[in-house]
């Protein structure tokens, strides 16, 4: 089940906050003003996508071109297809990516933003209460642009 929730803001942008499960029968778009000029989508907490979700969001996605779009704090889940399906989100800026990190020195764990780009996972990684730096639990190329 998916939660879809949305706020204005006053600079005039919508945003609108996706958590749970995509699939089949996901469609955020009642959500969605036509009036909104810019259109920000949070969804860090997306923890999964079913084969049938990706169409269900792709098409989501596609039908506010007549918006400007960002996507921020993108999860792994999403994060994961956007890099298998590129055109995915054509319509939409990714602005960054809430990735799971671990520290090598204490085990700690951490989802952490960084910035949706080559090397975030590096440049941008956080430290961890330890003090050491955290390194990101998986490979950047099925989470990041490369």
């Amino acid at each position: 089940m998916v939660n879809v929730e949305k706020k204005h803001l006053g600079d005039g942008s919508l945003h609108v906050t996706i958590a749970g499960k995509i699939d089949e029968k996901f469609d955020a778009m009642p959500f969605v003003d036509r009036d909104a000029g810019k259109v920000v989508i949070h969804l860090a907490g997306v923890r999964s996508i079913s084969s049938l979700g990706v169409r269900a969001f792709e098409d989501f996605v596609e039908g506010l071109r007549d918006h400007e779009v960002e996507l921020i704090h993108v999860s792994p889940a999403i994060a994961s297809q956007i890099t298998m399906i590129p055109n995915l989100v054509q319509n939409a800026k990714i602005i960054s990516a809430k990735l799971p990190f671990t520290c090598p020195a204490c085990g700690a764990e951490k989802n952490h933003s960084v910035p949706w780009q080559p090397n975030a996972a590096v440049d941008h990684a956080p430290k961890c209460d330890c003090g050491a730096q955290m390194e990101l639990d998986g490979l950047a190329e099925h989470y990041l642009p490369s």
